[in-house]
């Protein structure tokens, strides 16, 4: 679920985490999947790890992120 209930921590929320991702890819233009996963971590914290695929996908169906597999990165689809 996607909205927040008193148990959850924003931090490690699917909304916040994927607010960093796409403001990673989005400052670098490109970036190799490794590389925003360790952005995403030192950012966030260790728990992030949970919530990183799930956020690539929130993103990637809404067509705000698109992957290239022959580069293993990532880039925004403006």
């Amino acid at each position: 679920m996607l909205a927040p209930d008193k148990h959850t921590n924003i931090k490690y929320s699917l909304i916040y985490v994927s607010g960093i991702v796409l403001k990673t890819v989005q400052n670098n233009g490109i970036i190799r999947y490794d590389e925003l996963l360790n952005t995403t971590i030192k950012q966030t914290g260790n728990q992030a790890k949970d919530v990183f695929q799930f956020a690539l996908s929130f993103l990637y169906l809404n067509n705000k992120i698109l992957y290239n597999q022959k580069l293993d990165s990532i880039t925004t689809t403006e």
